[in-house]
């Protein structure tokens, strides 16, 4: 019993250290059937906005782009106020009960609690997430912002790294075709904000091409249930779909209640 307990130890650090080495992490944190659930959620979200003749559903979402071609629509769908909804409560359960994450929180905000929040503007959702939809490249090369930082969120510049953590989850496309492009170790650096670009078309405070050619850029293989968590500070974004499928991915982040 001991060595199996000294083994999962080691497991769960394996994460804190990771993410302090390399700024992220991935780890096994949902089932298939988990995937499934939140498929038909973001399914009955689309449906609900009644844009289109056919209707969605979990296992059609990977065609997204054959059925939605007027960007005005598509627009619609990605707008953020019309794209984040409320965690199962099973799901919230296993986020707060991981492992992973409760040492991960313990070691470096030095509590066991934290929020799972989604901030737009005056809007501020305790459990919920965001989903995001990314047609293939070659047919729509400006479905995706460029690299940002999670640190700066709301329309605020931050600067304490021990505010939140960012949770990413593949729903279809879990090769390196698909998956969230970041930069290993760029969470170590002070990123200036007078490198960022100034624009309103995407959310996110994003930062110029120059700058950015300062990082190297990578992407993961990912299986189904698993996520990336990473730190505010790590660079990450621009995150083009090669594929040949629509990729759906779901995002939220953690905050340290004792700081927001």
């Amino acid at each position: 019993m001991t060595i199996v307990s000294l083994k999962s130890s080691n497991r769960w650090q394996k994460t804190f250290y990771e993410i302090k080495k390399k700024g992220y992490s991935k780890i096994k944190l949902f089932t298939k059937n988990d995937i499934e659930n939140i498929k038909k959620q973001i399914a009955l979200i689309l449906n609900k906005k009644n844009q289109t003749p056919r209707k969605f559903s979990k296992d059609i979402l990977s065609k997204y782009h054959q059925m939605i071609h007027k960007e005005e629509i598509h627009k619609i769908f990605t707008n953020p106020e019309n794209r984040y909804f409320k965690l199962e409560k099973k799901i919230i359960k296993k986020i707060q009960d991981n492992k992973n994450i409760e040492y991960l929180v313990q070691k470096t905000w030095h509590q066991k609690k934290f929020d799972i929040k989604f901030y737009l503007n005056k809007t501020i959702r305790k459990n919920y997430a965001a989903f995001r939809l990314a047609r293939p490249y070659k047919l729509y090369p400006n479905d995706v912002g460029g690299a940002h930082l999670d640190l700066h969120f709301n329309n605020k510049i931050y600067q304490n790294h021990n505010i939140l953590y960012t949770i990413w989850a593949p729903i279809n496309g879990f090769s390196k075709k698909y998956t969230l492009r970041i930069a290993p170790n760029s969470h170590k650096k002070n990123h200036d904000i007078k490198n960022l670009v100034k624009q309103n078309r995407y959310i996110s405070k994003i930062f110029k091409n120059d700058y950015l050619k300062k990082f190297k850029f990578k992407r993961i293989d990912m299986q189904i249930g698993e996520v990336l968590i990473f730190h505010p500070n790590l660079l990450h974004g621009g995150s083009k779909n090669f594929g040949s499928q629509t990729r759906v991915s779901v995002d939220f982040r953690i905050y340290n209640t004792s700081l927001i």
